[in-house]
């Protein structure tokens, strides 16, 4: 894992607003952390295959994945108003990233008004929330109005067999008490570990972990950080395992709550899993047999069959000549809420490598094994249109 410098930071501070990667740039190589792969558990029986040619189904894995997060987020720079009267659609705002009228743009630096429209757009409103139109997905509000939940079960102190083993470092506390609010936390997942480290910390202790949760037969596929709800004292953290279980993890108070346990609504691994744009309980899991899960991080599970109402007119065909489409098996608008899952559809009989969220936070781009990209209307629940990729043609 590296610590990058971004030549044009400046970039790097709208993206982090945005949740968008880093693009185009210079990198500078600053620092090397090494994150040891851990063994199988004892108990976990790996069977040798050295047939490059067997068909005998590997167990799942995706390598190393890493998130950063910076809980108190630099502030944008200041986006000004550019003159443009010479222009014949003079009534649109044009915006720039530089901090004054008078500096000019550095042949190395891309383009950025497509960003900062992006911005002045994102001010002006919030981006559509999915399911808001259903009453039954609104939190209760109280006296104090809706306070934010933590997970109950403290996880140092978890005697549950799904975990084998955490080890917090020794000045954990005073770690987190003494870290740069601008600073930047890694949290990785490899294999059967989970590792949060601190890469504003100095060189000795950079590669230290703050925590490290092994599990016991569970490989953590994927994770992911919710941008909505973090704070100076408050992280939230959700990860899909190779046995269908999902871990809401609150970082700060080192608590988690498990989701979907036993595989009890798809026994499906997870590939891969994001919170949903402005949400802070809802977020959508890609479980491994083509099927899209949104989940609510403070419902009980239940069972989970098909409501009846998922039928013909529930499905949502694509003109292609495989029949692409988005069967519903729950909607979002389901009276039937009291319990997980908030929403299910199929969209594939293969793999689900990918999903992505449209900058306006309005459609959903899937990308599935046998190398079909999907665009999917999630908010309304309807299919929009498949076409080949150029790796699988």
């Amino acid at each position: 894992m590296t610590d990058l410098r971004l030549l044009h930071p400046q970039f790097l501070d709208i993206l982090t607003e945005l949740d968008q990667p880093p693009f185009q740039g210079i990198y500078v190589l600053q620092d090397d952390v090494h994150l040891a792969t851990p063994p199988p558990h004892p108990s976990e029986h790996v069977t040798a295959n050295f047939n490059p040619l067997a068909t005998t189904p590997l167990p799942p894995t995706t390598g190393v994945k890493i998130s950063l997060s910076r809980v108190n987020p630099r502030k944008p720079p200041h986006l000004y108003k550019i003159s443009n009267a010479g222009s014949t659609r003079s009534n649109l705002a044009t915006y720039s990233i530089r901090e004054s009228e008078k500096e000019s743009r550095s042949s190395h630096e891309t383009s950025s008004d497509g960003l900062a429209a992006h911005l002045a757009n994102a001010a002006a409103g919030k981006p559509p929330v999915f399911g808001e139109d259903n009453a039954l997905l609104t939190p209760a509000i109280g006296k104090d109005g809706v306070r934010r939940k933590k997970p109950k079960t403290n996880i140092v102190k978890s005697n549950s067999s799904f975990i084998s083993r955490v080890m917090p470092h020794e000045a954990m506390t005073k770690r987190i008490q003494d870290h740069n609010p601008e600073g930047l936390f890694a949290f990785a997942n490899i294999n059967r570990a989970f590792q949060w480290l601190d890469l504003s910390s100095n060189n000795d202790s950079k590669a230290q972990h703050i925590i490290k949760i092994l599990f016991t037969k569970a490989h953590m596929l994927c994770h992911d950080i919710n941008s909505f709800t973090k704070g100076p004292s408050h992280l939230d953290i959700i990860m899909g395992a190779s046995t269908a279980d999902i871990m809401w993890f609150e970082a700060f108070s080192q608590k988690y709550a498990r989701i979907n346990k036993n595989a009890v609504i798809n026994a499906s691994p997870i590939y891969q899993i994001k919170w949903l744009p402005g949400s802070e309980n809802l977020f959508l899991a890609a479980h491994m047999d083509g099927t899209l899960i949104v989940y609510d991080k403070e419902r009980e599970d239940a069972a989970f069959v098909p409501e009846e109402s998922s039928s013909l007119a529930s499905l949502s065909k694509g003109p292609d000549k495989d029949h692409r489409s988005l069967l519903v098996n729950k909607s979002v608008n389901s009276r039937n809420q009291k319990s997980n899952p908030v929403a299910s559809w199929k969209i594939s009989n293969h793999r689900i490598n990918d999903f992505a969220f449209s900058p306006d936070s309005r459609h959903l781009a899937v990308v599935t094994e046998d190398g079909y990209l999907q665009i999917i209307d999630y908010l309304n629940e309807q299919w929009g249109f498949s076409s080949m990729t150029a790796s699988a043609l």
